[in-house]
């Protein structure tokens, strides 16, 4: 499927851990869940608490928050441009204020193009943001709105892109099967990797040398920093695309997700670790996205489904312990809050649903005026959705909590 759309607390606090069924329990509290899922939970966000940013020409399929500025937001769109907003603005809601970072740009043909942005993402300092494009553009831009650099390896769509935990190197995933990694600092290839047959379609750094790929070939490819040659590990055995890969918080685990309808396990330790450490069945259509609960000491990960489904997954226990049946259309979207307490999902039924954590309840939900395609919680706890309709709306669920 080509289709683009951490935090890592220790803290102990019962408050914050995961109620894990027995294996005996959990469809019967999975039953419950959906039951409380289709009451509506316990109430909808009020409209009038919700700040609505209007600027894009056409929908919005991505959005981030700087890390480092719990009121910058990042967003990207189909109209061309990939946009900031500093909140903190009182007029930024009509988008006069936004700064616009404009992707406007000549095609192999030298005609000049206008293409959707693909992916948008932030260096962990906070102090640079990278757009891409579908014409395979990548701009370097500073958190003031300022182009820094402007690269390009060839015209091929840009999948996916990540930068490492120091931000000095820059991922690309393209739609040939080529990943690039990016020397930020000098504006330079680092290195080019030959990583699939067909198309890439996810990266994810494990430290900051060594990273994952995934793609429509069905395998996951574990590649160094200084080795383009050969991946370190393939890892097989899904039937289908694999649209979606994370690294777990600790680095122990790395979860994937496929148009066969599984997610997959795997680890770089063990005897068979070109085998999956498990299998989670369960979903009925595509799995599009998985991200872990942000805690090094759990190993729990939330899987999105074009079923309608969100499920959640506990690798020490080998069981599905929820399932968030709120969803009436595909789930596009999932983001879990930096203190691993709430899940915001989002779906093409134009609802965002907040979820609590420990007993998979349904707190809050949102309905948009039209499908929502990104969904990310601010450090400090609201959430940006973005909307189909060329909008983004940011709230915060909790208020009334």
């Amino acid at each position: 499927m080509v289709v683009e759309s951490t935090a890592t607390g220790e803290d102990e606090d019962e408050s914050m851990d995961v109620d894990v069924p027995d294996a005996e329990k959990t469809s019967q509290k999975s039953a419950q869940f959906e039951a409380k899922a289709a009451l509506g939970g316990k109430g909808r966000v009020a409209a009038d608490s919700v700040q609505l940013l209007r600027g894009h020409s056409a929908p919005v399929f991505l959005c981030a928050w700087c890390p480092s500025a719990s009121n910058v937001l990042a967003t990207g769109a189909g109209d061309g441009t990939a946009r900031i907003w500093d909140l903190s603005q009182q007029s930024s809601s009509d988008g006069k204020q936004a700064m616009v970072l404009r992707h406007d740009s000549e095609s192999a043909d030298g005609n000049s193009s206008r293409v959707d942005v693909t992916s948008i993402v932030w260096n962990e300092q906070g102090t640079l943001l990278a757009t891409a494009c579908f014409n395979g553009q990548l701009r370097i831009w500073t958190a003031k709105g300022e182009l820094k650099q402007s690269l390009r390896q060839r015209y091929v769509p840009i999948i996916a892109m990540r930068w490492n935990r120091k931000g000095s190197y820059l991922l690309s995933a393209y739609l040939d099967g080529t990943v690039a990694m990016w020397d930020v600092s000098l504006g330079q290839l680092r290195q080019e990797y030959k990583a699939h047959v067909g198309c890439v379609l996810d990266v994810d750094w494990m430290d900051n040398s060594t990273f994952a790929s995934c793609g429509s070939d069905r395998a996951v490819k574990v590649w160094r920093e200084n080795d383009s040659s050969a991946p370190i590990k393939t890892f097989t055995g899904h039937k289908s695309d694999i649209n979606s890969i994370k690294w777990h918080p600790g680095g122990r685990y790395l979860a994937s997700a496929s148009d066969d309808g599984t997610v997959k396990i795997w680890s770089m330790t063990g005897d068979n670790s070109q085998q999956p450490v498990q299998d989670f069945f369960g979903h009925s259509q595509q799995v599009y996205l998985v991200r872990w609960l942000p805690r090094a000491d759990k190993a729990i990960v939330a899987s999105a489904s074009f079923d309608g489904n969100v499920r959640v997954w506990d690798v020490h226990s080998k069981a599905c312990i929820r399932v968030l049946a709120a969803h009436t259309k595909a789930v596009d979207c999932l983001s879990f809050s930096a203190d691993a307490r709430y899940l915001a999902t989002g779906a093409f039924d134009k609802k965002v649903c907040i979820w609590n954590v420990k007993d998979g309840s349904l707190e809050k939900t949102y309905l948009a005026d039209d499908a929502v395609h990104d969904v990310q919680w601010a450090p400090k706890g609201k959430v940006a959705a973005a909307i189909a309709s060329s909008n983004i709306a940011v709230f915060d669920p909790l208020v009334n909590n």
